[in-house]
This record gives structure tokens, C-alpha cells and sequence, in this order.
């Protein structure tokens, strides 16, 4: 009998061709699809608006009419993805070049498998560069799948320069500069993320990346603005990608900034099934406060003055509303202290449950490196394994109590008060919390 061979199944990629007007403030993109679609859709909430060309589909929010021409062509309004919500992870003006998502700006096929290949063409007018984290032909397409779509990716557009690759161990990362107007050196840019990086690529003992590709990090000055980070978010489920802004008049202040750990830092959340800024941005808070320490950027005493105040400000429940409510309603509330310092407020606690049961031979930080590799977690699953790393409900009850919190009594044990007590019951577990500990 004669044996049939069989050939991979090779999907055809949608196309798109964007072709920047950035003193028009547009983007025109031009889309070839692989065949018949029922649905074109963009992802982000709300950035159907900012579209034109195509007929809105008044039935599916964010999605369009497909037209009867195929290829087909639209046009983005920057601008106006700018005034989104007042979004950077939108879009974002900075000296004249453009920051903006491609969750924000493709019009793709609907339903979009995680397999399906897309295909992003730039037709530049001189001067203007492009920096993305996807991978790239030697004919100059940028190539992707749907999978990576759904991550989402910073595309950095304008007047570019790159800072060039800083190579760490077991991990790389590409510097891209928007350029415009900055005191600080190229060098003290390089430093600032270099730092960020060795120190969180310490803390978890591998590649806080996802990805296969030197991490995408773009950097940008703000005008009249002289701290040295300003802003930051951090792009990460698959091949990352990183925007850090920092103060056009900042000379100095890099090596103490906390902004670029704590972005950075995210990089190797564990991943979820829902966002819990509770625990992404709380936990966060707390170890990037300990990193700060343990990498001398601060001193013992500077940590504990600040945990102090941020938990005796935010650490309580108030008015009868747990950390578990308020963080699920953040983008209603905007209670970004309380969700972040509450947040860290039972990091702390959990920490020092998880030391204390452990006889101080496992913390925190061994619990959120093996979650990292546990598959994704919901929020019921999350808080359960640090209960049961913690020996007790501390996690469970912080998250969900409406009731006043014994975080004083705890300040007291630790020895935090007006100053430092090294007589105190647990002293030594503070000393233990600000340093590394042994691989």
C-alpha cells in the first residue's frame, strides 16, 4: 500500500501595513485577511472610538462590519486613543514620538486563535524608527501569533535610539530611548535598568521573563519633571514588553529609585487568572521595598519608617470594606494606596507567619518563586497556598476581615517603633526580612 505523506497545516497570516502620519497624529493601516471572516474586532475597551474607515458593529462592543473589499484600510486616531481613559497603555505622546499598545490599534479577525499568525509591515517617512518585542524578517515584517496579541505589546514609535542590550545572567534585555530633551547620561539609564534587573534576576535565582527574547524595554524623558522614575508598566504573559519614564531634569537620584525594581519586578508575577491587584501590585510593593534594602539603596531604618507609616495609614479595613472589595473595585474606586500598601501590609504579615513556622528556613520570597511554576492560579488558589505556606489563615483572613488588624501589635514584636529595637521579641526575623538569604 502506498503510504500518504502528510503536510503540516500552515496557516495563512493576517497582514497589516501601518503607514505613521505622527504630525497628523494617524496611523493608516492597511489589512489583508487570509479569507472570509464573520467578525473584525480591536481589544481594548473603548478604542473603537478612535477608529475610522469602518462600519461599527453596534452589536458587539469594540468590533466591525467586515467590508466587502479585501485588503481594506482604516485609520487610528492617536490622538484620541490618547484621551482613552487617559491611558498611557493606550497610547502616549512623549517629545514627539509615540508609545501606543497593539491591542489598541489592530483590527484582527474574531475569534483570534492563540496560532493564528499575524503580520505588522511599517512604512516609515525618514527619521522615524520603530522598536517592538516581536520577532523580525530580514525583509523588515514583524512577525507574531495570536497568543502574543492577547499579552498585548508596547510598539515605540519616532525618533528612536537604542541604548543598546544589557546581557545578565541567564536573561537579556534591549534598551530603546524615545529621544528628547534629558540630563541624565546614557550610562545612568543603563545603570538604573541594569540594576533593576540583577537585582530582581537575584531574587528569583532565573529569567524573570517569559519569553524567549531579550526583554523589550523602552525609556522615556518627561518634561519638567526631575525624579528619576516617574511612571512604569510591564507587558508580560508572553514575550514582555516594558515602558519606563523618567524625569527629563533628573540628574542624579537613579541608584535609590524604586520605580524601575517595582515595574521589573512584575516581570515575574506568578501568573493568574484575573487580575488581584491586592496581590500583583501589594506583593509587589513589599518586595520591592526589601529589595531596595537588601541591594542598599535604603537603609533598615529607611524600610521600616516607610512600611510604618504606609501600614498605619492603609493597612485597615475602612469603613467596613475589606482589601479583598476594594482591590476587586479599583477601577471604580481608585484606591491605589490602600490596595497597594493593604497589599503589602499582608505580604508582611504573611512573611513573617511563613518565617516563623518554618523556624525562619523558608519565606515569602520561596513561596512566590515556586508559584511561579505551579500553572495559573485564580484568587481562591492563590490565597490557599499561602495559607498553607503561612501554617495558618493569616492571608485569608487579612484578605477578606472587615475588622481592625493587629498589624501595631506586629510593629511592636519587630521592634518598630521611633527607632529600632534590637531587644525586641523578633528582631532578629527583621534584620532576617531586609537580607538575602543563602541559595
Amino acid at each position: 500500500m502506498r503510504r500518504m505523506s502528510v503536510l503540516p497545516l500552515i496557516l495563512a497570516a493576517t497582514q497589516f501595513v501601518i503607514t505613521p502620519s505622527l504630525g497628523k497624529k494617524q496611523l493608516q493601516v492597511d489589512v489583508t485577511l487570509d479569507g472570509p471572516v464573520n467578525s473584525l474586532c480591536v481589544d481594548m475597551p473603548g478604542a473603537q472610538a478612535a477608529i475610522s474607515g469602518l462600519e461599527a458593529d453596534h452589536d458587539y462592543e469594540g468590533c466591525f462590519t467586515p467590508p466587502k473589499k479585501n485588503p481594506f484600510r482604516y485609520t487610528v486616531d492617536l490622538a484620541a486613543l490618547r484621551r482613552i481613559r487617559n491611558d498611557p497603555d493606550y497610547a502616549t505622546e512623549l517629545n514627539g514620538s509615540w508609545l501606543f499598545q497593539d491591542a489598541a490599534v489592530l483590527v484582527h479577525p474574531a475569534p483570534l486563535g492563540p496560532n493564528a499568525p499575524l503580520e505588522v509591515k511599517f512604512v516609515l517617512p525618514k527619521g522615524t524608527t520603530v522598536a517592538t518585542p516581536w520577532d523580525q524578517r530580514a525583509d523588515g515584517t514583524f512577525t507574531f501569533n495570536g497568543a502574543q496579541h492577547d499579552a498585548g505589546a508596547y510598539v515605540a514609535l519616532g525618533t528612536l535610539r537604542s541604548l543598546g542590550r544589557l546581557d545578565l545572567e541567564g536573561f537579556s534585555a534591549q534598551l530603546t530611548l524615545m529621544e528628547g530633551p534629558k540630563k541624565a547620561s546614557d550610562t545612568q539609564l543603563r545603570d538604573w535598568v541594569r540594576h533593576a534587573l540583577h537585582s530582581i534576576g537575584a531574587y528569583y535565582r532565573t529569567s524573570p521573563s517569559n519569553g524567549t527574547r531579550p526583554i523589550h524595554i523602552v525609556l522615556a524623558g518627561v518634561k519638567g519633571n526631575d525624579e528619576a522614575g516617574v511612571f512604569g508598566s510591564v507587558l508580560r504573559r508572553k514575550e514582555p514588553s516594558v515602558m519606563l519614564l523618567f524625569g527629563a531634569d533628573a540628574k542624579s537620584g537613579f541608584e535609590r529609585d524604586w520605580v524601575a525594581t517595582h515595574e521589573l519586578f512584575h516581570l515575574g508575577n506568578p501568573p493568574t487568572a484575573g487580575r488581584y491587584p491586592w496581590f500583583i501590585e501589594g506583593f509587589t510593593t513589599y518586595i520591592t521595598e526589601l529589595l531596595l534594602t537588601r541591594e542598599g539603596a535604603q537603609t533598615e531604618a529607611e524600610l521600616w519608617k516607610g512600611f510604618a507609616e504606609n501600614f498605619r495609614a492603609y493597612c485597615q479595613p475602612s469603613g467596613g470594606v475589606s482589601l479583598k472589595q476594594v482591590s476587586a473595585d479599583l477601577r471604580k474606586n481608585h484606591d491605589w494606596m490602600r490596595v497597594y500598601w493593604g497589599g503589602a501590609c499582608m505580604a508582611l504579615r504573611t512573611d513573617v507567619a511563613i518565617r516563623l513556622a518554618s523556624k525562619n528556613t523558608r519565606s515569602l520570597d520561596d513561596v512566590l518563586r515556586a508559584l511561579r511554576s505551579g500553572g495559573v492560579l485564580d484568587e481562591d488558589a492563590l490565597v490557599a497556598a499561602l495559607d498553607t505556606a503561612a501554617g495558618s489563615k493569616v492571608a485569608s483572613t487579612h484578605l477578606t476581615s472587615t475588622a481592625q488588624l493587629p498589624i501595631e501589635a506586629l510593629l511592636k514584636q519587630l521592634g518598630v517603633g521611633e527607632k529600632l529595637n534590637d531587644d525586641a521579641q523578633l528582631s532578629d526575623l527583621r534584620h532576617a526580612l531586609g537580607s538575602y538569604q543563602p541559595r
